[in-house]
């Protein structure tokens, strides 16, 4: 887990090269697209079209933009390489070198296009049953690749593109995506039945399936990826997409990046990580590095994770997260929002809003997406649930597995007698733990 771990040693190696590396930055292709392109001495191209994509059958990458020019001039073939700067304002490229402008395009519909084949068209599972609507693709550029991670689908995403709310529901958005997510790794190869006029997207799995599916875009690139490709980028990740990460990724991915990743940085990551998540990253390394990530511990957390990996049974509060979002009553959904912006990138807990008394004693709780559908004047006593379900701090596991298989909720407080409010324990925190025959087989494989 220190730089003398890593194969080589070398000052080439990516790690050595951490400070040169710019942060890694998902974009939206719905907030890039129209969007003015230029190039760095201010000659605007045009505007962009499109993406020209390589569908790998591992991830797909982005190659080329294709860029409207206007008065029917044919659009420009820019190489992605020459990409300086993407944003949702415009895009910003490099003059190409001994060429007075970029290739043109004579036929568009001769490319593989992300825009005009994958946007708006229906997703089917294997069984050729809909399972929704591709609203946005999300895309990951890291460092001198723009990969292609996931279709968007889902109330929110279709919100957004509509306008609902505008630019609050992306604000949140922005800070903790609340669309749902389809991996691109579980998308069927584009074939050439799918047209800009037809066709649906096919997926490799059931409707079901996807529920199983982690949504931490960024582990299925790592999986794929060579050792010295996938710290190049797992680097490029700022520390809380790198802790989503590294949780989704697999045993064998997580055990080399965890040798891979210099100590300090490996101790940010790991604070963004519940209890629950640390101890099953510490269950399946090796033995020295187990103890090694163990003693970056401190405090409760240090105690929470002993306990986990030590005992199966354990009760509630030690699997139950401590940073959640908890709001006073009388607060209006347009505070609310201004207040979940700033509140919600340090949460483990951001689906549900818990509204608290003076006391901290819970009162309710607002679903996220309720919250963007209520009206902005609206108080959050107005619109909570009541009634909530919640359990003791001694609660054993095995009763809160019955209430989240019960009830399908996503997370459930820890409250004490008097109802106030102590953590809030996470539907995949409560499941992690499930079958310690599995977390056996984990640390063999």
């Amino acid at each position: 887990m220190t730089p003398a771990a890593i194969p080589g040693g070398n000052s080439d190696h990516p790690a050595a090269r951490l400070r040169e590396i710019e942060e890694a930055q998902y974009l939206r292709v719905s907030d890039l697209v129209d969007r003015k392109v230029r190039t760095e001495d201010g000659t605007t191209l045009g505007r962009l079209q499109d993406f020209v994509f390589l569908d790998d059958p591992k991830y797909a990458e982005v190659t080329h933009l294709l860029v409207r020019r206007p008065f029917g001039r044919p659009p420009l073939k820019v190489p992605w390489a020459e990409v300086v700067r993407m944003d949702a304002s415009e895009t910003v490229v490099r003059r190409p070198p001994g060429r007075p402008d970029y290739e043109s395009v004579e036929d568009p519909n001769e490319l593989l296009l992300l825009r005009d084949r994958i946007l708006d068209k229906r997703i089917l599972d294997t069984r050729g049953l809909g399972v929704d609507v591709v609203y946005d693709i999300q895309l990951l550029r890291a460092r001198s690749q723009l990969f292609v991670v996931a279709a968007v689908i889902g109330a929110d995403a279709r919100r957004r593109r509509l306008g609902v709310w505008g630019r609050v529901a992306a604000s949140v958005s922005e800070n903790h995506p609340s669309e749902e997510r389809i991996p691109w790794k579980y998308v069927q190869p584009v074939g050439p039945d799918l047209t800009s006029t037809g066709g649906d997207v096919r997926l490799t799995v059931t409707q079901e399936a996807l529920g199983r599916i982690p949504p931490e875009d960024a582990a299925d690139i790592l999986e794929e990826l060579n050792r010295e490709e996938r710290l190049t980028i797992f680097n490029a990740l700022d520390t809380k997409a790198a802790a989503l990460a590294l949780e989704a990724t697999e045993p064998r991915v997580q055990r080399e990046i965890i040798a891979d990743t210099e100590a300090t940085r490996l101790g940010q990551i790991i604070a963004h990580l519940s209890p629950v998540e640390i101890a099953d990253i510490v269950s399946i390394l090796p033995e020295e590095d187990a103890r090694e990530l163990l003693g970056m511990l401190k405090g409760e957390v240090a105690t929470k994770v002993r306990s986990i990996v030590e005992e199966h049974e354990v009760p509630a509060l030690t699997i139950a997260v401590r940073t959640f979002l908890e709001f006073p009553g009388d607060l209006t959904v347009e505070e609310a929002f201004a207040r979940f912006r700033r509140e919600a990138p340090k949460s483990l807990v951001t689906m549900y809003i818990y509204v608290v008394d003076a006391d901290r004693d819970v009162r309710g709780v607002v679903d996220i997406n309720e919250l963007l559908q209520a009206d902005p004047a609206q108080r959050l006593e107005e619109i909570m649930t009541q009634g909530l379900v919640v359990v003791s701090p001694q609660t054993p596991r095995t009763r809160v597995l019955e209430l989240f298989r019960k009830y399908r909720f996503r997370a459930i407080p820890v409250v004490d007698d008097s109802k106030k409010i102590l953590g809030v324990i996470r539907e995949k925190d409560a499941f992690v733990l499930e079958d310690e025959e599995e977390r056996t087989k984990r640390r063999l494989f």
